[in-house]
């Protein structure tokens, strides 16, 4: 029992010291905060997205502008004194971690984000358990090699390696890590994933030469995972407005037609422009469903300023009968 609550009171004084190490962001209702990104904006999770709110300069405005976040405080909230924690995932795989906190005046207002800011403690608790560690594990840790990539040019060959790796082994997607973080573990599944080959013949939406294709249903723990492809062939670039799942009956022509909106749990790398001649792989995931013969899932897909929209059926065959992932 001694050995047990030293072992307590030593994890306790781990994340208080994480926490000591943390960034504090000073952001105010009259001046924005910029973040510089080592590498382009993928997603963030904001713990007071209502209060702390998040911008991004003009669209095309430059390759810079994709590394750019602006933080302001929402001058109609009535707080006088906020804070909450700001994670900011990047496209090559790092997350960086934050406290954000109300001040009147921010005595800093651009913050350049460097690699050595990413949170690696996941890496070292894959290693071994908190029980197990011991003074090496604290010593100097082995470079963490980062890839990934979202979209490529249609015809282009794409080549990925896993995510993060230790000693050029890929961190392993451990029943750990899905007890303690599922959501982490469904964005790793979903990176390692993302670009696997289609194993469904020609399933796909058109208009002119824009596609949405259906490349894979898989299913794992309790969730569903969907992996799309949007292609667009033509020369204008296609901006998404927006893309939502409903369950409808499949009898398209029926006055008794009901769709039901159906939210995912998890979005991954879905985009917003997808430029001419190229594609974008991506993934959503929902908890564990399934259909009866008459229901089908309906996947709207909506162009901004533009009539390109895309409409696709996933009949109940091929919910219900998905695909394992290979180890």
């Amino acid at each position: 029992m001694k050995i047990k609550a030293v072992l307590t009171i030593i994890g306790l004084l781990g994340s208080l010291s994480v926490m000591a190490k943390m960034d504090t962001i000073p952001v105010s209702r009259n001046y924005k905060t910029i973040l510089v990104l080592p590498a382009p904006y993928d997603f963030s999770i904001n713990g007071k997205e209502l209060n702390f709110l998040e911008s991004f300069p003009t669209k095309n405005a430059s390759a810079t502008s994709e590394r750019i976040v602006l933080l302001i405080y929402n001058d109609v909230a009535p707080d006088t004194s906020d804070f909450t924690n700001y994670t900011i995932y990047t496209r090559d795989g790092r997350a960086y971690d934050f406290i954000l906190q109300l001040v009147d005046i921010p005595a800093k207002k651009r913050w350049t984000i460097t690699t050595d800011m990413v949170d690696n403690l996941e890496e070292l608790s894959h290693k071994k358990s908190a029980t197990e560690l011991d003074e090496s594990d604290f010593a100097s840790h082995p470079d963490i090699k980062d890839t990934l990539a979202t979209t490529k040019t249609v015809g282009e060959k794409l080549e990925i390696k896993p995510e993060k790796e230790i000693d050029g082994e890929p961190l392993p997607l451990t029943k750990e890590l899905y007890v303690l973080d599922r959501m982490e573990y469904i964005r790793r599944r979903c990176y390692y994933n993302q670009f696997n080959k289609g194993k469904i013949i020609r399933y796909f939406s058109k208009y002119d030469d824009v596609f949405l294709w259906l490349e894979n249903v898989y299913y794992e723990n309790n969730e569903i995972y969907l992996q799309f492809r949007l292609e667009n062939k033509e020369h204008i670039d296609y901006d998404v407005n927006f893309i939502k799942f409903s369950i409808a009956t499949n009898y398209k022509n029926s006055s008794s037609n009901v769709k039901t909106e159906h939210k995912p749990l998890f979005r991954y790398k879905v985009p917003k422009k997808v430029e001419g001649n190229s594609e974008n792989y991506f993934m959503v995931v929902f908890d564990k469903f399934t259909l009866d013969r008459r229901k089908s899932l309906v996947v709207d897909l909506d162009e901004e300023k533009g009539n390109r929209n895309l409409s696709l059926d996933i009949d109940q065959l091929v919910i219900n009968n998905p695909s394992g992932f290979k180890l």
